[in-house]
């Protein structure tokens, strides 16, 4: 917990920092006074005010932040606090107020696009260090699933759904779920029956329209009738670890395992379980078309398993993407993951996604912890995931946030003039309320998931 608590704070911290720093970078370039910029609320722990007027604040609390601007309406535009802005500056042109309304609209939305942009960062990164990439087929089709409505041949190769590429068995999850309450879909598959010279794609169209199920206990993918085949592992060693038991044996990379203590070789698990028993074994090796024997003496760890330090060969491919191939991928990781939040959003407001699915910060504080114990990719995921997530809860038209705020410069374009205080009060009111109960919805949900 105090692991998953740490992550959480630093997760939150980068970013609100982060969208806050949208706000104010557009805000300087539009020659706007920017009075505070915080990051966090509640007693100041450290601050610093530059030449320019800005007093930088980290604040106790790490759960939000605001950029609070000259104003000459004494109001503050900040995505996360509703914090009120005061000023006393008699120079009218550098209050946010005074701007244009197509610059307002910039600095309002920079916040959210702010998001985008570390999303698209981390996605890029994560290309440019490399992904796994396995084929997506499946091993076998659920009955009385949508997916047996139609015939899907076992070892099909998945291409795309609805249109959406699909690269990993998680893009498959994030596709099926945005899909819940559409009335019909289609995916298009690789045909691998016959052989590879005679391989076609074959698209389907699949009825949904009775389709349902519980996102927190199922997983869309089961729910609609595919059970991925897993990652085929080959008994051709493609990596020795120096010094351990399967060098000092005499294994080569290459070497291709063809039994062990006088039984044949069935499958890595459970050639692996043999090892585990930490017993000398006496390997069938097949070296360039020679039938070896070797013994292999499995080094003791301290929990009283077998371990021999080989890799065998497998049909999972690192692919590392060069500086601009990666940049693309990573905008157009970006804009799937915009669009299935998107679409995930919606089903929640209309209903198809019920209330008991949203999340709080507890279930945050977990999904941190746990993808960060996976690795720095995992990780990485997670913050492009949540930042996304972010930039489009912004952008809806609640008054309290980015959203309901760029509403209320094109009420002032149509209307010829801006929302008086008192109007612009009662509206933020309004969404500060609803702000509160879904907040108190999400953090119920989290308690209840404990």
């Amino acid at each position: 917990m105090l692991w998953s608590l740490l992550l959480f704070v630093i997760t939150i911290s980068i970013l609100v920092t982060i969208h806050e720093f949208g706000h104010f970078y557009v805000a300087r370039l539009c020659q706007v006074q920017v009075e505070c910029f915080s990051i966090g609320f509640g007693k100041k722990l450290w601050s610093h005010k530059f030449s320019s007027g800005t007093e930088l604040v980290i604040a106790m609390i790490p759960l939000g932040g605001y950029v609070k601007m000259l104003n000459t309406r004494s109001t503050a535009l900040s995505s996360n606090s509703n914090s009120n802005s005061n000023s006393n500056s008699n120079s009218n042109s550098l209050a946010f107020d005074q701007k244009k309304i197509w610059q307002r609209a910039s600095i309002i939305f920079a916040g959210p696009f702010a998001n985008f942009v570390l999303a698209l960062i981390s996605y890029w990164i994560i290309f440019l260090m490399g992904v796994n990439v396995y084929p997506v087929k499946i091993k076998e089709v659920i009955p009385n699933t949508p997916a047996s409505t139609i015939a899907i041949p076992v070892g099909a190769e998945l291409e795309t759904i609805d249109n959406i590429k699909i690269e990993t068995w998680q893009d498959v999850n994030l596709a099926l779920i945005s899909l819940m309450g559409k009335n019909d879909m289609s995916f298009t598959y690789i045909d691998g029956t016959n052989n590879s010279d005679q391989k076609k794609e074959v698209k389907k169209s699949v009825d949904i329209s009775n389709w349902y199920f519980d996102i927190e206990k199922d997983s869309a993918i089961t729910a609609f009738g595919f059970v991925p085949k897993e990652v085929e592992i080959y008994p051709i060693v493609s990596k020795i670890v120096s010094g351990s038991a399967a060098e000092r044996a005499g294994l080569r990379v290459g070497d291709k395992i063809i039994g062990y203590n006088d039984q044949l070789y069935t499958n890595w698990h459970d050639f692996s379980n043999t090892i585990k028993k930490a017993q000398t074994m006496t390997l069938k090796v097949n070296r360039e078309n020679k039938e070896i024997y070797l013994t292999l003496e499995p080094t003791v760890q301290k929990n009283g398993e077998g371990v021999v330090g080989l890799y065998p060969t497998t049909d999972v491919k690192v692919v590392q993407y060069g500086f601009f191939e990666g940049f693309n991928k990573g905008i157009a990781q970006t804009a799937l993951t915009t669009k299935l939040t998107i679409r995930s959003l919606y089903q929640l407001l209309t209903g198809v996604i019920g209330l008991e699915h949203i999340s709080g910060p507890i279930t945050i504080a977990k999904g941190a912890g746990q993808t960060a114990s996976y690795g720095f990719t995992s990780y990485l995921y997670f913050l492009a995931f949540i930042s996304i997530s972010l930039g489009v809860i912004n952008l809806v038209p609640l008054p309290i946030l980015d959203g309901g705020h760029l509403v209320f410069l094109l009420l002032e374009k149509i209307r010829g003039r801006t929302l008086s205080n008192k109007a612009q009060e009662r509206f933020s009111r309004i969404g500060f309320f609803l702000l509160m109960v879904i907040m108190g919805i999400a953090l119920f949900n989290d308690i209840l998931r404990l």
